[in-house]
């Protein structure tokens, strides 16, 4: 299965020294406000070889219809290794009506030592991740490429 590759250009953190320590990760996902667009499947963000985070909200029914939420991640990684880093958004294609139409998906990142927020970066317009819906046929969007 192919994986949707959906590049997006980092945003107000592209002059900031990658040295810099990421403490949190702010990731807001929209499902579409389409038809079946919500999904029962474990929603994951993979960032290689920094960690894979399973996407949930412990007694809630995640990723319906029409509804924004934002995951916190803890982290403790510098912003180069996450510019390197490939950046998977995808689910495991299980539970009654796996797929899933995502309207958009932003990053934003927290640094050590600051109560601040920067965005790193904003993908749009992705659509479905379904084994069984088109047009891609893909339960997985690479949003950054990495490290080759």
């Amino acid at each position: 299965m192919e994986r949707l590759k959906l590049p997006a250009q980092e945003i107000e953190t592209k002059n900031i020294v990658g040295i810099r320590v990421v403490s949190n990760l702010a990731v807001t996902i929209s499902t579409s406000d389409v038809t079946w667009a919500g999904t029962g499947a474990h929603v994951f963000l993979d960032l290689g070889s920094l960690g894979r985070y399973p996407l949930i909200t412990i007694g809630e029914d995640d990723f319906e219809r029409g509804e924004t939420k934002t995951y916190w991640l803890d982290t403790n990684f510098t912003l180069e290794a996450l510019r390197s880093a490939k950046i998977e958004l995808g689910h495991d294609n299980t539970g009654n009506l796996p797929g899933w139409n995502v309207s958009s998906v932003s990053i934003q990142v927290k640094f050590a030592s600051s109560n601040m927020l920067a965005m790193y970066k904003k993908w749009g317009a992705i659509g479905w991740l379904s084994a069984d819906q088109g047009p891609y046929f893909t339960t997985v969007a690479e949003l950054q490429e990495g490290v080759v």
